[in-house]
């Protein structure tokens, strides 16, 4: 075919630009790994078909770029291949580099410069880089500056992208270094044997377009080796797309990039940069902003249909406006995802900082939330509060509280699904963002909704209602007994030792200790207190369950054994790190009484904990239906998070 050509002609007086619309790097090690065993298997005087190249010159392209030694490039946008061609380069860089080695000939010198002329950068008449290849605006600097560059720069990756380029790069040369040392002397004839088989034996298929509307629809169906564009990366790339087809000038593809680039610093530097986090995003905003009916929502295609250019014929004005407005507005929901999900960050709530105090109650109440791990319910009418008042932190304290209760009473204390009252929720956010929904009428349909899932006198239920339930079972215990691990410390005027995130690292079951043992037979202790249909009631008994790190230490031992002293050298609850644990020491001794006292304790504790002022709610069942019945019409099962227990 006279389109399938060798990497060496493809680079033939070409210059390759990787467009903005494309998504950065995205090849992890399997990929790299993959395409070096690929070459590795490549036999001499053979061939390798590594894949299409889909190539178009934008209309706006630079005329021909001229080098010094006066041989001239053509600009050329790649719409697919991006991903093996930015390896490839990654490659003959590093095998560029392992010749020029000292040790090596001065052939292989020689060679080295001429790879990297032919594939890295020439020199342009001012006698500056003339870059073979340029990545995207996200990524294009770090490419150039830390990957290519002599010395890596000082300040690192900072978006997931960049990282998985300086991943790559020390993935090859690692792979590089130890062909070399495995053949020892023959070192040089290795790396130029397979810097022969990239230049000559791969071979590509060769798409030029030509057409603006044809690249936007290949660069949809295209993708590399089973890395398909997430929906951030599909939405980024029709905003762009879309500001090539306005009748006007306009400064949407800056705004565009200038807004992508923060969102994936932002979620990189949080923990986030995965494609879930992304989609969670574009929903939580749309959501908010344009549709709360999440069973409308289809990902990047609610966004493409809802600004369809078809739509705006003759009034592109407006459209530029929404598209101005959409972008602007995903970047400010970016900051408020992550402060959501990751609230201990550094940067996290930057707004409230003139209000440390409440900034600080704030970011407590978003860590209890993310502890139920239930959020995404949430997250519209987050983004809402923190966009309408911005700089107010006790409205989206009180709002984040409600959240709080309401998570905790609907999903552990009632065991409902996770995506019970969503619908509401998003609703609310949705009237609050966008109907302009004022602040008490907000506050009171929450407190409306959380009595139409969890009604109080249901919840103040009387205490013998829960004698015969099996709490060591229940979803919600390690976030119970955190709550109250976390009352204890502040009577103290102390905070947990033990911290949320150190205690969900160990086993549920290492970290829940039975005061009185699942097993008691041959205990004489035991057995003198409980009968075995005792037992049998009392084991998974709240009052007889405690936050522990020496579960297994504490087995089956007599309660003095376990309580301990102060000057006892092993485990007991009186030196124990949870406050939970020292809390039992003060009781002389445990039985069916001390248990349903301790029960009774926690539970009031529990009650006045997920209290709510009601004023502005209705509580009796037919007020509550009635307020909160306009949110429940499109009542829906939607979205379900797993949370840790």
């Amino acid at each position: 075919m006279d389109n399938v050509i060798s990497l060496n002609d493809l680079f033939h007086n070409r210059i390759f630009k990787v467009p903005d619309y494309q998504r950065g790097y995205s090849w992890e090690r399997r990929q790299v790994r993959e395409f070096l065993e690929d070459l590795e298997l490549l036999m001499p005087q053979r061939s390798h078909y590594t894949g299409t190249v889909v190539l178009h010159e934008p209309p706006t392209a630079a005329s021909n770029l001229m080098d010094v030694e006066g041989k001239t490039y053509n600009p050329v946008e790649i719409v697919d291949g991006q991903q093996r061609l930015t390896t490839i380069v990654l490659l003959l860089d590093g095998i560029r580099r392992a010749l020029a080695a000292d040790g090596f000939s001065n052939t292989s010198h020689t060679l080295s410069q001429g790879i990297a002329k032919n594939y890295i950068a020439a020199e342009n008449l001012n006698g500056l880089p003339l870059f073979k290849l340029s990545l995207n605006r996200d990524t294009d600097h770090f490419f150039k500056n830390d990957i290519l560059a002599k010395r890596p720069g000082v300040v690192g990756a900072a978006i997931a992208s960049e990282r998985r380029l300086s991943d790559a790069k020390n993935q090859i040369a690692s792979y590089l270094a130890s062909k070399v040392n495995a053949v020892e002397s023959d070192g040089e004839t290795y790396l130029r044997g397979l810097y022969t088989k990239i230049a000559t034996q791969l071979r590509f298929t060769l798409y030029e377009v030509n057409d603006d509307a044809e690249v936007g629809v290949i660069f949809e169906v295209m993708n590399d080796r089973g890395k398909p564009l997430t929906d951030l990366e599909k939405v980024k790339n029709f905003l762009l797309y879309a500001s090539t087809r306005l009748e006007l000038e306009n400064s949407l593809p800056q705004s565009v990039n200038d807004a992508w680039s923060k969102i994936l610093q932002q979620l990189m530097a949080t923990g986030l940069a995965y494609n879930e986090s992304e989609n969670g995003l574009l929903r939580a905003h749309w959501l908010s902003h344009y549709d709360p009916q999440a069973k409308r929502w289809n990902g990047s295609r609610s966004v493409k249909s809802r600004f369809d250019l078809r739509n705006y014929l003759g009034n592109h004005k407006e459209l530029l406006r929404q598209l101005l407005s959409y972008t602007a507005g995903l970047r400010s929901a970016s900051v408020i995802y992550c402060d959501a999900y990751q609230p201990n960050h550094p940067g996290a709530f930057a707004t409230f900082k003139a209000k440390p105090r409440v900034r600080e109650q704030v970011i407590a109440w978003s860590e209890k939330l993310r502890r139920i791990g239930v959020i995404a319910t949430f997250l519209p009418l987050l983004m809402a509060v923190r966009e309408r008042w911005p700089d107010d932190p006790d409205k989206y304290l009180e709002i984040l509280r409600l959240c709080e209760i309401f998570a905790f009473r609907v999903y552990r204390w009632n065991g409902y699904r996770s995506d019970t009252g969503q619908s509401a929720f998003y609703r609310i956010g949705y009237d609050l963002a966008v109907g302009g929904k004022s602040y008490d009428a907000t506050v009171s349909a929450i407190k409306s909704e959380i009595g139409y899932r969890c009604r109080e006198r249901d919840f103040r239920n009387d205490d013998s209602a829960w004698e015969s339930v099996n709490w060591y079972e229940w979803g919600g215990l390690r976030y119970f007994l955190y709550e109250y691990e976390e009352y204890l410390a502040a009577q103290q005027n102390a905070s947990p030792i033990v911290s949320w995130d150190d205690l969900t690292k160990i086993d549920r079951r290492d970290t829940i200790e039975h005061i009185l043992p699942q097993t008691i037979s041959g205990q004489p202790y035991w057995e003198s207190l409980f009968t075995a249909p005792d037992h049998a009631a009392r084991r998974h008994d709240l009052g007889n369950l405690t936050l522990t790190k020496h579960n297994q230490t504490y087995g089956n031992k007599p309660f003095p054994d376990k309580k301990g002293a102060v000057d006892w050298t092993t485990h007991c609850y009186t030196k124990a790190p949870f406050y939970v644990e020292r809390d039992l020491a003060r009781r002389q001794d445990w039985n069916a009484e001390a248990i349903a006292e301790r029960r009774a304790e926690l539970l009031e504790w529990a009650k006045a904990r997920w209290s709510f002022d009601t004023s502005g709610s209705a509580n009796s069942p037919q007020e509550t239906v009635t307020e909160a019945e306009e949110y429940h019409d499109d009542d829906v099962i939607d979205h379900v998070e797993i949370d840790d227990e």
